[in-house]
């Protein structure tokens, strides 16, 4: 018997690596995840639970970031997009201080979860 687990999150975190989706879940939530200024700290997807005041709530799935051509086996990111399509909202996360191009960056990550 397999089983396979429908809904993680009802946000998920995509960006490029180092573009501070680690950091706003910790931010946001009380995940820990590891934070380093160097690229793919993120092996492995993180969840977080976002509460307000109210009692309500959601949570946020953080994953590897992802590369141009991921989806050809570069980077660790595509390993880990089939839990990104098992989030309600996909949130792009950009680091546009770093960025040469940060449309580009925005539409570059859209074609690789697409792909």
């Amino acid at each position: 018997v397999e089983l396979e687990l429908k809904s993680i999150a009802d946000v998920g975190l995509v960006g490029m690596p180092n573009a501070g989706k680690s950091t706003l879940l910790s931010a946001v939530s009380r995940a820990a995840p590891r934070i380093a200024p160097y690229p793919f700290t993120t092996v492995a997807p993180y969840i977080g639970q976002a509460d307000f005041r109210d009692l309500q709530g959601f949570t946020i799935a953080d994953v590897p970031g992802l590369v141009e051509d991921a989806h050809l086996g570069r980077g660790l990111g595509h390993e880990f997009l089939r839990h990104l399509e098992r989030t309600r909202v996909l949130l792009y996360v950009i680091d546009v201080a770093r960025s040469e191009d940060p449309f580009e960056d925005l539409l570059c990550l859209q074609r690789e979860v697409e792909l």
